[in-house]
């Protein structure tokens, strides 16, 4: 409902404040393209969003007897490729010494070492991980196995010696609750602006920068699968082709004739 108010206020700003029979193609294509620049730049990706969305009102009223605009014969445009942006091992690295909070490197560490998402992250405990190695519950509700790595056991082991709540929750507020998905997103943007790094990151780019450093060191793309938790190949063969680019660079800026 959030993202249909979103939309709607838009609309309006953008068209006016139209009723639904009176909403034309011609209308459709000053919102598609108002889109791109209103208040701040979306993509081909996002502007398809809200036409889908768009396609949904009008599709919904039209079974209900009213006589608007066919969705049909609304186009929707084609999405562009979502090439995951990562980080280097340096840069990472970067992030945790630039930063005085043992909470701030361990989730930085756990999210690089084991490719989670910050969803799976949260649902953790103090007890779910040993020995290296734990189980996350992911899309689908599919059960994995993740590891970590020494880096992560030792800011771990800092981290929980240093807690005083008694939350059994892996990762706490300042407040002693569970971390929620919006804690760890702003302590990962907190650390690249602290570490000086210009492009924006979340967990999400410690997930890929998991995948894509597994990649360049000729990890299987079958076992980064599993590891990831995709359910198609295809999601994970993203990953050669940013490695593929990035052996591209290297050779352009190293190769001479």
């Amino acid at each position: 409902i959030t993202h249909y108010k979103a939309a709607s206020r838009l609309w309006c700003e953008i068209v006016g404040d139209k009723n639904l029979s009176d909403i034309s193609l011609e209308d459709v294509r000053t919102f598609s393209n108002g889109l791109k620049t209103y208040g701040r730049h979306r993509g081909t990706n996002t502007v398809a969003y809200y036409i889908k969305e768009l396609r949904v009102v009008l599709r919904y009223w039209r079974i209900r007897g009213e006589k608007v605009l066919d969705s049909e014969i609304i186009p929707i445009p084609k999405r562009e490729p979502n090439t995951p942006s990562f980080l280097s091992a340096e840069e990472v690295e970067l992030m945790i010494k630039n930063t005085d909070l043992i909470r701030t490197k361990f989730v930085i560490s756990l999210l690089y070492a084991s490719g989670v998402r910050v969803s799976e992250l949260v649902q953790l405990n103090i007890d779910s991980i040993k020995d290296g190695i734990f189980t996350v519950i992911g899309k689908g509700k599919k059960e994995r196995i993740c590891f970590v790595d020494a880096r992560t056991k030792k800011y771990m082991e800092l981290y929980l010696s240093a807690r005083k709540d008694r939350s059994e929750a892996l990762i706490t507020t300042a407040e002693g609750k569970r971390a929620s998905k919006s804690t760890i997103q702003l302590v990962v943007k907190n650390a690249a602006d602290r570490a000086g790094i210009t492009k924006r990151v979340s967990p999400h780019t410690l997930r890929h920068s998991f995948a894509t450093n597994f990649i360049s060191n000729d990890g299987n793309i079958r076992h980064l699968a599993v590891l990831m938790g995709h359910n198609s190949i295809q999601t994970t063969a993203q990953y050669t082709h940013l490695v593929n680019n990035d052996l591209m660079r290297e050779y352009m800026a190293h190769h001479s004739v």
